[in-house]
């Protein structure tokens, strides 16, 4: 099996950019420094796939952006964000050449994703709904496992979620920016407010009492960072509890 790349021009193992790489699937491989390498996308969009305009998705953690090839795809770059345990994403960034003794020889696959976890650890990751996965898929699907496994990487096809959920999360997103990050002295008044659940409203009221509508952004931002926990498969309004987390007073989360 052979993998192939494209590097970006600031890739420190090439002279220069756009240089393609090839390389037999094995350990070594794996062992490199991909970041460093920093793959391009291997295959642009055909066009329009599940009613959606392919687009770039803003992933903060590292201020770059992540092209989504799908609505499908962008859903699940949002969970990845919101999770905190993806340091780094990459969209189609290598090519899977399957030799003999697979049951895809001849064939290549483009997967979806390549993850730089916080753990150091990579992965590659696959998107198609559950309802998609088809007996072609899972033979395609389980021949990249074995990729991975060689590799010494993790693997996981993403199914998707509930869509309430995600709709929710999509809301919360808004207020990821640092500029709606609460100060410290009102970040710290709601977290203690939250300890044993409180109203979104009664937040808003007690983090800003002249204009409660400010606080909105303070502590949905607070959510997003998971320093408060809010039911996401729930309906939204001023009524929804927000609850201060474990990670709110162990500094675990970002």
């Amino acid at each position: 099996m052979m993998s192939r790349w494209i590097s970006r021009p600031d890739d420190s193992t090439h002279q220069k950019s756009g240089h393609h790489g090839w390389a037999v699937v094995g350990r070594d491989l794996g062992d490199r420094d991909w970041a460093a390498i920093d793959p391009q996308p291997l295959r642009e969009s055909k066009g329009v796939r599940f009613r959606f305009t392919p687009s770039l998705y803003f992933w903060q953690p590292t201020g770059t952006h992540v092209w989504c090839e799908s609505q499908e795809e962008r859903w699940e770059v949002l969970w990845l964000e919101f999770s905190g345990q993806v340091e780094k994403l990459w969209a189609q960034p290598v090519a899977i050449t399957f030799g003999h003794g697979s049951r895809l020889s001849g064939y290549s696959h483009f997967p979806d994703l390549m993850a730089l976890f916080t753990d150091g650890s990579y992965g590659l990751l696959d998107v198609r709904p559950a309802d998609l996965i088809d007996d072609a898929a899972r033979v395609q699907f389980g021949e990249t496992a074995a990729v991975c496994d060689a590799l010494g990487w993790r693997y996981r096809v993403l199914t998707g979620h509930d869509k309430r959920a995600t709709g929710n999360l999509d809301s919360l997103s808004a207020s990821r920016h640092d500029r709606c990050r609460p100060g410290h002295e009102t970040e710290t008044l709601i977290l203690s407010a939250a300890r044993g659940g409180r109203s979104r409203g009664d937040l808003c009221q007690i983090a800003s009492p002249d204009c409660p509508p400010l606080a909105c952004a303070w502590v949905d931002n607070l959510a997003w960072r998971r320093l408060l926990h809010v039911d996401l498969g729930g309906v939204f309004s001023s009524e929804t509890v927000y609850t201060t987390t474990e990670a709110a007073s162990t500094g675990a989360a970002a």
